[in-house]
C-alpha cells in the first residue's frame, strides 16, 4: 500500500515538473507562458537586481556601513554622501522589505556587515509585505539566500517564484523610471505637491516586530554596530499624535532590551516642507541630502 502511495506521489512530481518545464520553455510575444499565466511571479529586474549585482562584487572595510529596510532605506540613503564622509556604505534596502527577509538577508552577509543601520518607520513595522520575499527570491544573487527567504515565508507566492528561479524562467531586467546609482541607491527627483490629510489608527504590532528584535539580538550577539533610524516624514497632528502615543512606546520597548543601539529619529525634524519628498513617505535627492547630512553628525 504504501509502495503504491509513493508511486503516485513521484510520478505527480514528475507530471508537475514537467509541466512547469513546458510552460517555461513556450513563449508568448516574448514573454514565457509562466508569467502570463501566474501574476505571482515577479519579474526580475529593477534596483533588486541591480543591488545584488553590487553585492557580490562590494569588499566592505571593517568601517563600512550597511543600511536594510523597505524603499525608505533604498531611497533614502546615499553612498556618494557617505563617501564624502569617508565612509562606505552599502543600501541593502528592497521594496516593501519585510523584518523577516531584513534578518535573512544580514544572517546570510554576516561575514561583510561590521556595521548596520536598521530603518523603521510604522508602515514597515506593522504588516509583513509579500511583496520584497519574491522580488529577493527571484534576485538574490546566490541561491541559498533565495532559499533561506522561502523557508521563513513559505507561501504559494513565494514557491511559485522559487519554481521561477529554478527553473530560469527569467525575462530581461525591467528597471524602475528611477535613476539607480550603485550600492543599492535609487536617486528620485519629483516633489511633493498635497499635504498629507489622512486620519491614523492604533498601532498594532505584527511579525515585524519580533524579527526586528531578532536583528538586534543577532547584531548583539555577532558584534555588529547597530542604529535605528527613522527619515523625516509628512506628518499632520493626527500623525503625530500616533506616532508619539501609539507607535513610539512600542519601539521603546524592543530598545529597552538594548542600552547600546541608538535610535535616530527625524521623522518631526523638518518644517514639513514639501521640497524634501516625492511623495507622503519617501524623501526626494533634496531630502536625502538634507536627512544624511544630520545623521553623518549623530554617527560621527
Amino acid at each position: 500500500m504504501f509502495k503504491n502511495i509513493s508511486s503516485y506521489i513521484i510520478i505527480q512530481i514528475l507530471v508537475f515538473l514537467l509541466i512547469i518545464t513546458c510552460l517555461s520553455s513556450i513563449k508568448v510575444r516574448g514573454i514565457r507562458v509562466w508569467f502570463l499565466i501566474n501574476e505571482n511571479v515577479i519579474l526580475e529586474g529593477g534596483q533588486t537586481k541591480l543591488m545584488f549585482d553590487d553585492l557580490e562584487n562590494f569588499k566592505p572595510h571593517e568601517n563600512a556601513i550597511f543600511v536594510i529596510g523597505s524603499s525608505h532605506a533604498y531611497r533614502g540613503y546615499d553612498p556618494r554622501i557617505f563617501k564624502n564622509a569617508g565612509i562606505e556604505l552599502f543600501n541593502m534596502g528592497t521594496s516593501g522589505q519585510n523584518m523577516k527577509d531584513s534578518y535573512t538577508l544580514v544572517k546570510t552577509n554576516r561575514s561583510k556587515i561590521h556595521n548596520l543601520i536598521v530603518d523603521i518607520y510604522p508602515g514597515v513595522l506593522e504588516t509583513v509585505s509579500e511583496e520584497s520575499t519574491v522580488m529577493l527570491i527571484q534576485n538574490a544573487n546566490e541561491t541559498q539566500t533565495a532559499f533561506e527567504i522561502l523557508k521563513n515565508n513559505f507561501t504559494i507566492n513565494s514557491f511559485n517564484n522559487m519554481a521561477a528561479r529554478l527553473f530560469d524562467i527569467k525575462p530581461k531586467p525591467m528597471f524602475f523610471d528611477e535613476k539607480y546609482i550603485y550600492n543599492g541607491y535609487v536617486e528620485t527627483d519629483t516633489y511633493f505637491k498635497s499635504d498629507t490629510g489622512s486620519t491614523y489608527e492604533n498601532f498594532t504590532p505584527g511579525g515585524n516586530f519580533k524579527y526586528l528584535d531578532s536583528i538586534l539580538n543577532f547584531a548583539s550577539n555577532n558584534s555588529i554596530k547597530v542604529w535605528l533610524a527613522t527619515h523625516p516624514l509628512k506628518w499632520n497632528e493626527s500623525y503625530k499624535n500616533f506616532y508619539k502615543n501609539s507607535y513610539l512606546p512600542q519601539v521603546q520597548k524592543i530598545l529597552s532590551k538594548y542600552p547600546d543601539i541608538d535610535f535616530f529619529d527625524f521623522t518631526f525634524s523638518h518644517s514639513n516642507n514639501d521640497s524634501l519628498f516625492s511623495d507622503a513617505n519617501h524623501l526626494n535627492q533634496r531630502g536625502v541630502n538634507y536627512y544624511n547630512t544630520m545623521l553623518l553628525e549623530k554617527l560621527k
